[in-house]
This record gives C-alpha cells, structure tokens and sequence, in this order.
C-alpha cells in the first residue's frame, strides 16, 4: 500500500474543477484530483533535473501511480471565495475618443481545511529504490493546485500515521471494476488518470502533436482550449465521498447582520509565524528617507482590512501595538533595501513580531495587496515571499539571545531618533540638558532593552555613509556663542511616527536623527533590531560591521 500525504501550511486548497469555466465554477475542487498529483510529480522532476527528459525510472513510477484509481483522505472542510476585478477596455464602436474602461469580475473558490489529504492506493506496491524516488519528488512539491496552494508533500510508510478525524473518498466502479459516473448527493466528479490508458506525457502534451522541429509544440492548456478541454490519458471518475456527506463534513459558517458588541481579538490563538519578509514591487526606486511613511502605510492598510473583516471593533495587539504589555511585544515594520548596487532603496519590508502572529493576522497581512505611495500614480505592491519564527542570518537583523547574530561592532542603518527632544528652544537658539544628550539616549534605550554592557557610542560622519542622496542633512548653527552647538553636527532631518493621540496640527512631524556606531568589547546581539523614536517604523536600526568580528553561530 502507498500513502501521500499533502500538509497545507495555510489551511487553503486553491483548485478549479478540470474543464469548467471559471466564469460558471459554484465551488473549489474537492476532493483533490489524483491527475493534479500526477502533474506536481512531473513537475517536480523537471524543477530539480533541469533540461532533462524523465528517466526511465520516474516513467515507471508514475506510470505505476496511474494504474490504480487512489483513495482520497479528507477533514472536515469549508467553502468559500475571494473576488477582484479585472480592468476591462470597452472600445466605443462610434468613436475611439469616448473608449472606456470598465471591469471584470472574478472568483477565486477555494477550501479551506485544517487537516492535510492524502491519496491512498491500497493494491500498488513500491519497491525500495521507487519509494526513494518517490520521497525525493515530494520533497520538491511545494504547491498544489494553484501557486498559492503551500503544500509539503511526503510518503507515509505506515498506515497507522493516519489521524482519526481523516475518512476516505472512494471511486465509484461498475461490476467489471471499470470507473464510471454517478448522479447523486454522495458522489463528486473528480479528474484522475485513466487506468487503462495513460502514458506520462499526456501530462504535458496531446498526443499526435505535429510540429516543425525548429518549433516547440503548443502549450497543453492552448491545445485544450479548442477542444473543450479534452486530454488524453484522462477520465472524469466519481468519487463515493464518506458517510455523512455533506452534512457531517462541510463546515458553514453563519452570517449575520448584526455584529456582536464584543471585540474580537485577532490575536489570540496558536501562532504560526514570528517573522515576515515582504517584497516591495514598484515600478520606481523608493529611498530609504520614506522609511517610516511607508511602514505606517502598510500597518493601516493591515489595521483598515482587519476592521473590514471583523468589524469596528475588532482587535489585534500584535499588528496595531495596542492593549500590550509595556515593552516592545508588538510588530516591528522595517523597511530595507537588499540591492548592495542601490544604496538607500528600500526593496523589502521585513516584519518581526516577539508575540507572534496567529493564521487570521497573517491573512490580514495578505490581503495588503497595494500601497498608494506619494501621490498614488505609482503604488507599491507587498508580496510575501518568506514566513517562519526567525530572521533569516543573510539579513542582518538582531533579535537578541546567546544563538542570534553576533558583533563586536553595529552601525545605523536607518538614523536614530532620541526618544525625548534633547534640546530646549529653538534650533537657533537652543538649551541642552546633559542627560537628554542623543548618546546618553541611545545607551539608555540598550539598558532599558535588557544589554547592560560596556559600549563605546560614536556618530558616524555623514560623509562617510554617504548618506546625503537617502536623507535631509540638517545644517548645525552657527555663531560662538550656541551652547553645545556640536550636538548638531551630522544630523539628518527624519520623518517620525505620529501617534493617534497626537493633537499637533501639522500632519507630517519631523525630528532630528543621527547615524551612530556601537562598539562593544566582545561580540554581542542586540535584544532588539532598532531602537528610539519610531523603532517600530524602521527607525534606529542597526546592523553588524562586516569588520567588526561578527558572527553567525551554528544554532542559529
């Protein structure tokens, strides 16, 4: 007996039924066709064997996996839908001056399950070197269905792995044990494989396909569309779906009008990630001086759709910063470029949050689809490209303990804001206190964080960042007779965070920002990856000084 398993991380199965309109689709494919398999397998094969032809073992297997209608195992599940809408050009029959746009609307059906599925072929049998094979496809099994189905794929070898919430899809057979259809509340059509006639490259091609041999042949999907999506080596089979059908099943959830007085707190449940990596796609460079701008966008859009979903009143202390513990238990959104050739352009947005994010934070978060930046003509789009509990070690950020990132020496990478104004009056003709000075600030905001260690605190020297191009220096005074007038000397001017409760009539505020360099006498990691006015908006970042005996340790 073989048995696949098919985890999905984020609980969402995306799948159209194999050759209906999608214009006409009422819901997600479910159960998962056993064709799908057999064409991640393929894929599989063809990501990590580039420019090969499948050997004559994998041929074999597949072939193998075809020769038998499979079990299909399911949970408990759920249906539902997104919809967006495509810009559609409506061209004016009279007059090309009065053409004009309108739109399409989409659905994207999906099922939603907590449980992974699994296939289950009860008379086929492997031997030791295909179940190699075997493991070695699924483990390239990143996604099924559609792309933003995440999947881990594996090989079970013992049947008794199997949860007791699974209970199996069966196909339905005649009395000569050939597939056929049935019409009935407790059958599913489902595409699958034809056991009496299959080859593997019906996967990927018509069979009788001419073509020059300078050509390459047609797309198999292009070949489909004028043959109403006919394939070779495939047959719609019906699926005897498990007792209870599909009342015990099919989860529905009830919707009402009327939205509780009770907020509902986002963040409560298990969590699946601490860290997110989004990249930011826009058609022109964004410089780092819109650092925090751009963090404060993407955390309202994230705040905006939350209430959208859930209400007014709904709530997430991981994503918004309230209803914490005092400290910095909440997100962190750091904007950060990774193009070493494009200094000061922010590329990524990288998220780190202490408490955690729970599955329904991390759809808010997925809903971020455009951020109006500037005047809106060119906005940037989020997309996530990397979850997980860490920082991965390549992009420098600290979030301390002994197994983190290491360094003897940190340098800004985004200016820091002293928490408190360091200066009384005006920039003209300003008063200094001696505790309130920016580096007296700076190793508070360390001690406060929990690194109690000796540290030498120096600026960094604007010309030697070369940072005039990414942020507004701001010029010191002049005149013999300014006290501490040196406090002024290589500053930047820095857009902060504006709280809620902030009741200043300017909507932009601007504060006083310097490049800093910390040297400790041993390697140390920050507990934090930034620190000051607006950490939590990329502000007072720092990061290791390739030179300054950094350090990567093998735990991490």
């Amino acid at each position: 007996m073989i048995s696949v398993q098919i985890n999905l991380p984020w609980g969402r199965y995306h799948a159209h039924p194999w050759g209906q309109n999608p214009g006409r689709v009422q819901e997600a494919e479910w159960p998962p066709s056993p064709w799908r398999l057999l064409r991640a397998l393929a894929s599989a094969w063809f990501r990590s064997h580039m420019a090969e032809i499948p050997s004559a073992a994998v041929v074999e297997l597949i072939e193998l996996l075809s020769k038998e209608l499979p079990e299909i195992g399911i949970g408990k599940v759920s249906f539902a839908k997104t919809v967006h809408y495509q810009p559609n050009y409506k061209h004016s029959s009279s007059d090309a001056r009065f053409a004009t746009y309108g739109r399409t609307r989409h659905e994207n059906h999906f099922a939603a399950t907590a449980q992974p599925f699994y296939f289950r072929w009860q008379s086929s049998v492997l031997t030791a070197s295909q179940q190699e094979i075997l493991t070695e496809l699924l483990e390239h099994v990143s996604y099924f269905g559609r792309a933003d189905s995440i999947c881990e794929a594996s090989l079970l070898t013992n049947s008794n792995e199997l949860p007791d919430e699974i209970d199996w899809c069966k196909p339905c057979l005649d009395a000569a044990g050939k597939p056929q259809k049935r019409i009935t509340q407790q059958c599913r059509v489902v595409f699958c494989p034809n056991p009496a006639d299959f080859k593997i490259t019906d996967l990927w091609l018509r069979r009788n396909v001419q073509c020059n041999s300078i050509d390459t042949p047609q797309h198999l999907v292009n070949q489909m569309l004028s043959s109403d999506m006919q394939v070779d080596g495939g047959i719609i089979v019906s699926y005897q779906m498990p007792d209870g059908w599909p009342q015990k099943w099919v989860v529905h959830t009830a919707q009402t009008k009327k939205r509780s007085n009770a907020a509902p707190s986002t963040s409560k449940g298990p969590k699946v990630a601490h860290y997110l990596r989004f990249s930011l796609q826009c058609r022109i460079p964004i410089v780092s001086k819109f650092t925090v701008p751009l963090a404060e966008m993407f955390r309202a859009s994230a705040i905006y759709h939350l209430c959208k979903v859930y209400g007014d009143g709904a709530t997430s202390p991981a994503i918004a910063g309230k209803d914490v513990p005092q400290g910095h238990h909440n997100a962190f959104y750091l904007p950060l470029g990774h193009d070493v050739s494009q200094p000061g352009v922010i590329t990524d947005l990288h998220v780190w949050c202490p408490m955690g994010f729970t599955k329904t934070e991390m759809d808010i978060f997925l809903r971020v689809r455009k951020l109006k930046w500037g005047n809106g003509r060119f906005p940037v789009n989020p997309v996530l490209i990397a979850a997980g509990d860490l920082p991965p070690s390549e992009t420098k950020l600290s979030i301390g303990g002994d197994t983190k990132l290491k360094s003897k020496v940190w340098q800004s990478v985004t200016p820091f804001v002293p928490p408190l104004n360091f200066y009384r009056g005006t920039k003209e003709k300003p008063k200094f206190k001696a505790n309130a000075l920016p580096e007296k600030q700076l190793f508070d905001s360390l001690k406060a964080a929990g690194l109690n260690k000796a540290v030498l605190i120096e600026r960094v020297p604007l010309q030697e960042g070369s940072f005039q191009p990414a942020w507004d220096i701001v010029r010191a005074p002049e005149g013999d007779g300014i006290e501490h007038s040196a406090c002024f000397n290589d500053t930047v001017s820095v857009e902060i965070h504006k709280n809620g409760t902030d009741t200043t009539s300017s909507k932009r505020v601007r504060r006083i920002g310097f490049f800093m360099r910390l040297t400790f006498d041993e390697p140390v990691s920050l507990p934090l990856p930034a620190f000051g006015h607006s950490s939590h908006f990329g502000l007072g970042l720092f990061a290791p000084v390739p030179d300054g005996t950094t350090s990567q340790s093998n735990e991490a």
